[in-house]
Parts: structure tokens; C-alpha cells; sequence
């Protein structure tokens, strides 16, 4: 249709003008008309101009533009104007602002980077998503308050992630081909020619780490299902330094990426490590291979500088509980007791042998039963205290062990702690 109108500018004013009765804002407004009379049939700048113009309520259709100031792009701006334009920026917003061209890669770079709080990524097999969080105060919403706390915090990360898509996640969108990727966050995004998800994905991340100074309060790493997530490990060995955070979960799918992570993290700040292992993608390991793999977790300097140390395993192989033995605090959760009740109380009973155990936190997604929790506190000598509160004494000396037993929402758990008589 754009060819027919092509020399009829009073026409194409005249559908401006009809844009202009719904005083949407001018981009949306011209993603408007571009659908019906086509992208290349008028530039957004000439479009702006008149949209404004209707806006104001000047209404001559022949306003000769010849004696008006030549307008500047963004690029002709002076640098301060810049700077004012984008001081404000958040993390995620500089990330977009990249992206557009080569010459706003170079201002964002000008800029000195701005101090993140935490860093989130999940990469799936077809999109990857990367929250860049700098602190910058969120309103609050309904949605983030209800669920457990994962469920929760996964909303959250939806809602403020930014997204690549790959064509095969975007697969209705006829404007991607193979090959593209879809950049966006909120309701706005950008199509990309001849790269990948991941990789966009780690650069960001890796380019984002590179930039921090301050000590991350916290970062998330997942892999649920990206068969390349290996080419992760070389950026972050490529890294002028280890990271610095105090709190960092990983959760894998593919029981190895953990060790692809841990070797690049400082156990200088380290307050806190959980590592939850899925392993979907991976076939049931035998309890060697199990063992194997905790033992290096829990042999890093990470873990054992960390105050707060969690394993999270959904695999309903045993669990090697002789790695964790000479732990004085740790939180440990098994899925496995959800197909097997037996265990829950062999794992007390293992737990209440450790010499130097000082706190463990024993959860798990199933709802023990009454008759289950009363087993294990037969089993073990416990006397009553009250209904979530007993003791086991320790043989030969002046301590005993109090369990408690809580839950919220979809978890369970048992909280054992040694005490002494004499405090």
C-alpha cells in the first residue's frame, strides 16, 4: 500500500493524525501505523515530527519544514546530553541500550559499569534468561507472595530476567529466521542476526563480572537443559580474577557443572554455597560415581569456609552421608525419603553418631506423617518436650541433641541441634 500513497503526503499526515486521537506514545504509535501502511512507508524521525505537531493541536497539513532547525540523531548530541540521557540507566537497561548498534556499545562502554547486587542466569535448551540485579527498588506485587519461597523467587526472576530466544522458542514469529535470536525483557525486544542464545546469554554474564568490584551479595547459576553449557567454563577461566560473592547456588541437570563454576569462585567473601543437583538430563549414577562427586564438593576451599552449606538431591540413589560427617553445620535435602521412609530414619540415626555435629537442617518436599515421625523418635530414645520439640542424650557427656521438626508450604524438616546441659 506504501507504493500507492507514496506521493500523497497529505494522506499519510491525514493517517497520522487519526493515530494521534489515541495520544498513545509516539513509538507505539508508529508500530501502529508501520503495521498497516508498512515499515519502509514513512522514517520514524518524519513521523515523530507530525504525530507531535497533532498532539500539540496544530493542524496545518502543508507546514513547510525547509526553515525548521536541523534536528540531531542521538549520536550528534554533545556528550553531557548523553550522559544525562542514560544516567539513570539500571544494569539490565545499559545490557539493551548495547545492543542497538556499534556507536551505543561505545558510549555504555565510556560509562564506568554499574554495582550489581546479584546475578541470576538459567539456560534452557532453547532461550536463556539473565537477571542483572543492581538493587534498583521494585514495586511490590501480588504474585510474588504466594507459593513456596522457590516458587516465589522463580516469578520474581521471570518477571525482570532479560530473555533470549532462539527461533525454535519463537517458532510462530515470522520475522525470525534460523540462526536469529530474540533479545528482550518486558514487553520489548530486539531480533539479532547469526548468533545463538547461550552464547549472547554468557557473554552478558561474563561481561558483567568482569565490571564488578564489589563484593555480589549473590549469584544463581542453573543449567536445566543446554547441552553446551561446557563453553561456560573458559569465560570464566578468561576472567582477570576469581569472583568475589557472598552467597552462590548452582543447579545442574547434567551432574557435572559444578565443576565447571567452583574452581572460579574466591572462598574470600563466601558466606553461603548450595548446590542443587537434578540431573535430569543424566542417567542414574551408581553410588561411586555419587560419592565421587560429593567429595569434590565438599573438598573446595568454597565449601569449607562457607557458614551455611547446602546439598540438594532429587537422585534416589543413597546418599553418601560419611562425606558430610566431619561438618560441624550443614543443611541437607533428599528427595529420596519421598520413595523411601526407611531412609529418613537411617539418616538420623547416622547423623546423631557425628562426634562434632553442631546443627544440621534435614529436609525434604514430602509431609512425613504422624506414625512415620513417631518411628524415627522411637527409634532413636527421644523424649518429648512438646509436640515439635525433642531430645536424644548423648552418651557419656554433658550434651544432648534437640530436634524440631517445621515445615512451610510444601517442605519439611528436621532440625537437629547439639546442646549443652551446662549453657
Amino acid at each position: 500500500m506504501s507504493h500507492i500513497l507514496q506521493n500523497s503526503p497529505h494522506v499519510f499526515r491525514t493517517l497520522i493524525l487519526y493515530e494521534a486521537i489515541d495520544q498513545l506514545p509516539a513509538f507505539h504509535a508508529y508500530k501502529n501505523f508501520a503495521r498497516k501502511v508498512g515499515e519502509d512507508a514513512m522514517s520514524y524521525q518524519d513521523f515523530e515530527f507530525w504525530y507531535m505537531r497533532f498532539l500539540r493541536g496544530e493542524y496545518d497539513m502543508d507546514y513547510d519544514r525547509s526553515q525548521d532547525p536541523k534536528c540531531r540523531s542521538l549520536m550528534n548530541m554533545p556528550l553531557e546530553i548523553i550522559e544525562r540521557i542514560t544516567s539513570d540507566f539500571t544494569k539490565n537497561q545499559r545490557i539493551t541500550f548495547r545492543k542497538v548498534c556499534r556507536s551505543f556499545r561505545i558510549i555504555m562502554d565510556m560509562k564506568p559499569p554499574t554495582p550489581l547486587k546479584r546475578i541470576q542466569v538459567r539456560f534452557d535448551a532453547d532461550f536463556s534468561q539473565l537477571w542483572l540485579d543492581d538493587g534498583t527498588p521494585r514495586p511490590a506485587r501480588a504474585i510474588y507472595l504466594y507459593g513456596t519461597p522457590d516458587e516465589q523467587a522463580k516469578r520474581e526472576f521471570d518477571s525482570y530476567a532479560i530473555c533470549y530466544m532462539s527461533k525454535a522458542y519463537c517458532w510462530n514469529q515470522e520475522d525470525m529466521q534460523e540462526g536469529d535470536c530474540k533479545v528482550s525483557r518486558g514487553y520489548r525486544g530486539k531480533i539479532l542476526k547469526n548468533t545463538n542464545h547461550w552464547e549472547l546469554a554468557m557473554n552478558d554474564l561474563t561481561t558483567a563480572l568482569k565490571e564488578q568490584k564489589a563484593v555480589l551479595d549473590g549469584i544463581m547459576i542453573e543449567n536445566k537443559s543446554l547441552d553446551s553449557f561446557g563453553e561456560l567454563e573458559p569465560k570464566l577461566k578468561a576472567l582477570s580474577g576469581k569472583v568475589s560473592v557472598k552467597k552462590l547456588k548452582i543447579v545442574t541437570n547434567y551432574s557435572n557443572e559444578e565443576a565447571m563454576i567452583l574452581p572460579y569462585v574466591s572462598p574470600e567473601h563466601i558466606e553461603e554455597v548450595e548446590i542443587e543437583m537434578r540431573d535430569r538430563k543424566f542417567g542414574q549414577r551408581s553410588k561411586g560415581e555419587k560419592r565421587k562427586r560429593i567429595q569434590k564438593i565438599v573438598e573446595t576451599e568454597l565449601w569449607k569456609r562457607a557458614e551455611i552449606r547446602t546439598l540438594h538431591c532429587h537422585s534416589k540413589t543413597a546418599f553418601p552421608l560419611d562425606t558430610l560427617m566431619d561438618f560441624t553445620k550443614f543443611n541437607l535435602r533428599l528427595e529420596h525419603f519421598n520413595s523411601s521412609p526407611n531412609s529418613l530414619l537411617r539418616t538420623v540415626q547416622t547423623l546423631l553418631t557425628s562426634p562434632v555435629l553442631e546443627y544440621v537442617r534435614l529436609g525434604s518436599s514430602s509431609y512425613p506423617s504422624y506414625p512415620m515421625r513417631a518411628k524415627v523418635l522411637d527409634a532413636i530414645g527421644a523424649t518429648e518436650i512438646d509436640n515439635i520439640t525433642h531430645r536424644v542424650r548423648i552418651p557419656n557427656n554433658q550434651e544432648f541433641f534437640e530436634i524440631k521438626f517445621d515445615y512451610n508450604d510444601k517442605l519439611s524438616f528436621f532440625n537437629i541441634t547439639r546442646i549443652n546441659v551446662q549453657n
